[in-house]
């Protein structure tokens, strides 16, 4: 071939998929070519490369559909492991199709071990069938998650001491901490071995003067390798904070100790673990630190904020006089800030006993023809601007995340729990939506705008409960006033409020479409701890009217909101649910955020959002500041600085990604404290027969949970007994169990509590023998 017709002739690898990634048009050999001012001739050439860069994983992160013309390339995709089981190998699925399940066979070519969270370029092995999961070899790590990882000591580990590769540490009936055996199995070297050179900087963690290999189980369940550490004495159960070394073929993988954090039940641990294992942003930084100290000190001064009498969106009404006569005042002024006196209205907060940060207050009065309601949410959107230090942290974050014993809040406390929450007795800023309704619960006008509020009561669930008695009015009875006494939170309140509240939420249920029933039979859990944050009580939250009274007025802003976006087409992010595929599936699909809206499933609603809470979510702020500048452009205060106040169509549907993520990572989270907190409240349970609820079933066991606690945990197959023929061969005695009920979502079993894992917050259960 003559000079300059080869491979040289082309650009390099770089320069090829720099281009093939910059669209997404499809294009071939010849328009490749053309693009890069390549003579047609290199056609034969270019395949070659293309199937070289194939190989080296280059071409796996191509939009779908790019290359045409091409056959025969090796397929390579981008994936991101979920899971690293005992021999090494892990599952992973594709970024962009979550639902397409992986098994990488080998690890890294340079032995490098892969984590969970990390992101690689795999090469796919031809399928075998239609129905199995995908092989392939990673060929190249784009992007590893962090290699601190938390772990526990696993005891009575000597050189030369078998240690199973599978079978973490746990608490035996006796108290004891025990292992499984299992098929893989890692073998320790004899005598202490030394440190990799290469390792990190950082060095392991001296506890004491004799050092011997110890084995480390990771404290996060999608870990499920065992590692060993050269480290002093530690008491078993001891978590420490530990960093893969690099990886020697052929040996065991092998961590250094960075830090010892404590026992495993040691208080706040359990939610220590849950955000270790579940990274995300604690610490603000000192910019929105700052920012959040210096609004804190800024005045809300009443008399620097008249109201424009036009400035107020309207639909179908321009009342601004209560029913009872009662004014909304309202002054004219050039100032830019356009708000509307609400602090005569006697809005309250009803919120949980342990809340902190009150988003949202209501009220409401009886009219002629139904109700007219108020609903007041803080507004967030005035103190954090977009662009901020503070936006860019809010945005991270996505939510607050409440735990047991701790919150991570999505603003700093100096405007969560601070300025922006709405504290009876305190001038706060808040946008308002205004409602006329019907008896039966129809929408006749609605208003949205920004006002000035002073909530009249701090209330709980409960205490709402008591004053309006275990029978509330409803709405077609004449409100009775609470009996109260001058030390109760109501009090102070107009007799009426309170029933006048539950007969109007009565009203907006009724015109709300009926929700599925709920088929997983799942219950929510409320953790007591004691004064030193040890569990000491598993409570079912019990669901009052009271809950359903805020629900149902939260419903009817947030459908509001919703579509005055979907109306204006103004930038929010709408909340959808889709269908479950089969009726037993109900409540297993997650509700998530999308920019455009569309059906949701759980509330039957063609359009939703959520509006109500921009103190500990983001979407909510989001749409605030969508209407906000939709319907009140005239409004200074929403030009925010660097960044517009709106997003493109392609940036929304990028924010949309980011908060669906972050709400699961949250959730998550959340069930993973309580997980653990449930691993140490059952210790003393360890031998006994306990209940648990079937909520759902796949080809390998029962997926249960125990009625005692809601902590979830699985029985295998193996462990059922012949009538459930789920196990050909088994062993297992015959029981009386119904095997057509057994195997129905919500089945109540009788199971015997073998172990616990605190560290890892799992159980592990047996069917009991004989259960009913």
């Amino acid at each position: 071939m003559p000079k300059g017709i080869g491979a040289s002739a082309l650009p390099g690898h770089e320069v090829i998929r720099q281009f093939l990634e910059a669209d997404s048009a499809p294009v071939g050999p010849t328009d490749i070519l053309r693009a890069l001012g390549l003579p047609a001739r290199l056609k034969a050439v270019l395949r070659a490369t293309l199937h070289d860069m194939a190989l080296a994983g280059d071409l796996a992160c191509l939009p779908p559909g790019r290359l045409k013309g091409v056959t025969g390339l090796p397929e390579t995709v981008r994936a991101k492991i979920t899971r690293l089981r005992s021999d090494g190998q892990a599952y992973a699925h594709l970024p962009d199709e979550p639902a397409i399940s992986l098994l990488l066979v080998s690890t890294l070519p340079d032995g490098t071990l892969l984590l969970p969270g990390d992101e690689v370029v795999a090469r796919l092995r031809p399928r075998l069938s239609l129905r199995g999961r995908r092989e392939g070899r990673p060929l190249r790590l784009l992007s590893a998650a962090p290699r601190l990882f938390p772990a526990t000591v696993q005891p009575d580990v000597s050189p030369a001491r078998e240690l199973p590769a599978s079978s973490p540490p746990r608490t035996s009936p006796t108290g004891a901490t025990v292992n499984d055996a299992s098929e893989n199995r890692i073998i320790l070297p004899e005598g202490n071995a030394k440190e990799d050179q290469s390792a990190p900087s950082a060095q392991p963690a001296e506890v004491g003067p004799a050092r011997q290999p110890i084995a480390l189980v990771p404290c996060d369940r999608r870990f499920g390798q065992v590692l060993y550490a050269d480290s002093g004495p530690l008491s078993p159960e001891t978590v420490v904070l530990a960093e893969l070394v690099p990886h020697q073929p052929g040996k065991p993988p092998k961590a250094a100790i960075r830090t010892v954090l404590g026992p495993v039940d040691a208080p706040g641990m359990a939610a220590r673990l849950a955000l270790l294992t579940h990274p995300m942003p604690t610490v603000f930084s000192p910019e929105a630190e700052a920012e959040a100290r210096h609004l804190a000190t800024l005045p809300i001064n009443a008399e620097a904020l008249p109201l424009d009498t036009d400035t107020d969106t309207d639909t179908d009404t321009d009342t601004d006089i209560t029913s009872s006569g009662r004014a909304l005042p309202r002054k004219s002024s050039g100032h830019p800030v356009v708000r509307r006196d609400l602090r005569t209205i006697p809005l309250v907060t009803i919120d949980e006993a342990t809340a902190e940060d009150f988003d949202d207050a209501i009220w409401a009065e009886r009219t002629t023809d139904g109700f007219h309601l108020l609903i007041a949410i803080a507004d967030v959107a005035h103190y954090v601007r977009p662009g901020s230090a503070l936006d860019q942290d809010a945005r991270n974050r996505g939510n607050s995340v409440y735990l047991p014993g701790q919150v991570v809040p999505m603003l700093p406390l100096a405007l969560s729990a601070g300025v922006c929450s709405l504290k009876p007795g305190e001038d706060r800023l808040c946008v308002y939506i205004d409602l006329h309704i019907t008896a039966d619960g129809q929408r006749v006008s609605g208003r949205f705008g920004r006002g000035l509020m002073r909530s009249a009561a701090r209330l709980t669930y409960q205490a709402v409960q008591e004053a309006l008695g275990s029978s509330p009015q409803s709405q077609s009875e004449a409100p009775e006033p609470p009996a109260s006494k001058p030390d109760t939170p109501w009090a102070a309140l107009p007799p009426d409020l309170l029933p006048t509240l539950m007969a109007s939420a009565h009203a907006l249920q009724q015109a709300q479409p009926p929700r599925p029933a709920d088929r997983t039979g799942e219950e929510e859990f409320v953790v007591t701890l004691d004064a030193s944050g040890h569990p000491t009580a598993f409570i079912p939250r019990q669901r009052l009217p009271a809950h359903d009274l805020v629900a149902s007025f939260m419903i009817a802003a947030n459908r509001f909101a919703a579509e005055e976006l979907d109306r204006h087409t103004a930038p929010g992010l709408f909340r959808v649910h889709p269908a479950a595929p089969s009726p037993t599936q109900q409540g297993r699909q997650m509700a998530r955020y999308a920019p455009r809206p569309a059906w949701h499933d759980g509330l039957r609603l063609a359009c939703y959002t959520h509006f109500t809470s921009p103190i500990r979510r983001y979407a909510d702020l989001v749409n605030h500041r969508a209407l906000l500048a939709t319907l009140m452009p005239s409004d200074r205060t929403m030009e925010g600085r660097g960044e517009s106040a709106t997003l493109s169509p392609s940036a929304m549907h990028a924010l949309a990604g980011h908060l669906h993520l972050a709400e699961r990572r949250a959730s998550s989270a959340t069930q993973a404290c309580y997980n653990r907190l449930a691993a140490l409240f059952l210790r003393p349970f360890i031998g006994q027969t306990l209940r648990a609820c079937v909520t759902g079933t796949t080809r390998t066991g029962v997926a249960v949970t125990l009625t005692k606690t809601g902590t979830p945990s699985f029985l295998f197959s193996s462990a059922l007994p012949d009538e459930l023929r789920m196990n050909d061969d088994s062993p297992a005695p015959r029981t009386n169990l119904n095997p057509e009920a057994t195997l129905q979502v919500g089945t109540v079993l009788s199971v015997v509590l073998i172990s616990t894992n605190p560290a890892q917050g799992t159980l592990d259960l047996a069917l009991a023998r004989n259960a009913r």
